[in-house]
């Protein structure tokens, strides 16, 4: 049986670079995608494409290209990511827009453009990177973690209509990682919260060492390469898979709300007036 065929989304660092190598490595013929296609000339891919997850243009183009080479798109990993940190009140409006074009509509995009093609052979896997952010929500993140609870509710959705033709949908929820992804996430971040004016200083000042602190042990992007990797070997993988998700907010996704709201305002210094 020939090698399948996987094309992933966001490759230029982090997750999607390490899972390219990886799984070519393994014998997968890999299409690396990303939208400056200079990131990914380096990797060890069969395939490396240049690819916006917001230009539908973008996603036709690389489509048809793999198409033609391979005939198919056996597995779909959906990787690609945008974060910005602030408060729902501060954070402008045009980046929400920005997140949830990528970390929404852009899955959406490939998954409109591929499943056609999964379809037609009866059969495909598609693999949504989510967060643990898509399913607790901590301050200073409320827009991007409901980018990805939104990914997580079309996952579940998507599962259920696909299975149908054969494709399975399959969610990884990676937690905190260390790779560059949090670089750019400050960078984008940097001048809201430094933001002399802003209401939050405390609040930010305090995120800032909640962060500092959590990240310290923090591992590389082969812990969430190694589990994806599982999940496509597995005759009957999971629906949802873990990545280094910490102890600690294993045991928090299982508390009430108010016990919750307790835990998180103690982490962050947070004091409710009366």
């Amino acid at each position: 049986m020939s090698p399948k065929v996987v094309l992933i989304t966001g490759c230029s660092s982090g997750i999607g670079k390490d899972l390219a190598a990886r799984l070519s490595q393994n014998e997968y013929t890999v299409v690396a995608t990303a939208r400056n296609l200079a990131t990914v000339t380096n990797l060890p891919a069969a395939l490396k494409l240049s690819l916006d997850v917001t230009d539908n243009q973008s996603i036709a183009t690389a489509v048809h290209e793999v198409i033609e080479r391979f005939g198919r798109i056996d597995v779909l990993i959906n990787n690609a990511g945008y974060a910005v940190r602030s408060t729902v009140e501060e954070v402008p409006e045009t980046q929400i827009h920005q997140m949830f074009d990528v970390n929404v509509f852009g899955v959406i995009r490939m998954v409109r453009a591929v499943v056609p093609f999964m379809r037609k052979a009866g059969s495909g896997q598609i693999i949504n990177i989510s967060s643990v952010a898509g399913k607790m929500v901590i301050p200073i993140s409320g827009p991007y973690c409901a980018s990805k609870f939104a990914l997580e509710a079309l996952s579940d959705a998507l599962r259920l209509e696909l299975a149908a033709f054969g494709i399975s949908v399959v969610i990884v929820e990676p937690g905190n990682i260390r790779t560059n992804f949090m670089k750019t996430v400050q960078a984008n971040s940097e001048k809201i919260i430094a933001n002399p004016e802003t209401p939050y200083g405390d609040l930010y000042k305090n995120y800032h060492l909640f962060n500092d602190k959590s990240r310290l042990k923090e591992p590389g992007p082969e812990a969430v390469s190694a589990i994806i990797q599982k999940a496509l070997e597995t005759s009957k993988p999971k629906v949802r898979y873990r990545a280094a998700v910490p102890l600690m907010n294993r045991l928090l996704s299982c508390l009430n709300d108010r016990l919750k709201d307790r835990v998180v305002k103690s982490a962050f210094k947070i004091k409710s007036l009366g």
